[in-house]
C-alpha cells in the first residue's frame, strides 16, 4: 500500500493543533488542497467512531466517502480510516517541541484500479499525494499560526 508522509513545526501548542483538526474536521478544505468538502456526519464531540463525509480531488476525479474516527487521543494521536471511497488511513501525531508542536502525518492509501484508470499513472499520483501533503502542511501551519 503506497503511503506519504510528512512532518512539520507549528509555533502553536499541540492542543491548538489537535483541536482544529480532530475537533473541527469541517475545516479540512481551508488547509487540505484536494479535500472540497468535508462535513459530519456524527455530533460533537469527536471520539472512537464519529464519522464524516468528505469530496476528495484527486487529479480531477472527484472521490466521495466517509471517514471514521479509530483512535483519539486528546493532544497526542488521531487515526482515521476511510470506510467508503479510497482506501485509506490518516495517523496524525502530535508531539510538544519548545513552544510549538510537530506535527507528522501519514497517509496509506491504495487506489482501486477504476480510479487509478482515469489517472495518469501511479508515479504522477504518488507524486501529487506528497505535494498536497506538503501543501496542506504549510497552509495548517499559516493557519494556526495566524499568518
Amino acid at each position: 500500500m503506497p503511503h506519504v508522509e510528512e512532518s512539520i513545526f507549528i509555533a502553536a501548542p499541540p492542543e491548538a493543533v489537535f483541536d482544529l483538526i480532530a475537533n473541527q474536521p469541517e475545516r479540512m478544505p481551508e488547509w487540505w488542497p484536494p479535500m472540497t468538502d468535508q462535513e459530519r456526519v456524527t455530533p460533537p464531540p469527536t471520539q472512537v467512531g464519529s464519522v464524516s463525509r468528505y469530496v476528495y480531488n484527486m487529479m480531477g476525479v472527484e472521490i466521495k466517502g466517509e471517514h471514521e474516527v479509530r483512535a483519539f487521543e486528546a493532544n497526542r494521536h488521531l487515526r482515521v480510516t476511510t470506510t467508503s471511497g479510497i482506501d485509506s488511513t490518516f495517523d496524525y501525531i502530535f508531539e510538544p517541541e519548545g513552544d510549538g508542536c510537530r506535527l507528522t502525518v501519514r497517509v496509506d492509501y491504495d487506489l482501486p484500479g477504476g480510479i487509478l484508470g482515469r489517472l495518469a499513472n501511479k508515479v504522477l499520483v504518488e507524486r501529487k499525494n506528497v505535494e498536497d501533503l506538503r501543501a496542506g502542511l504549510q497552509n495548517l501551519k499559516r493557519l494556526l499560526e495566524g499568518g
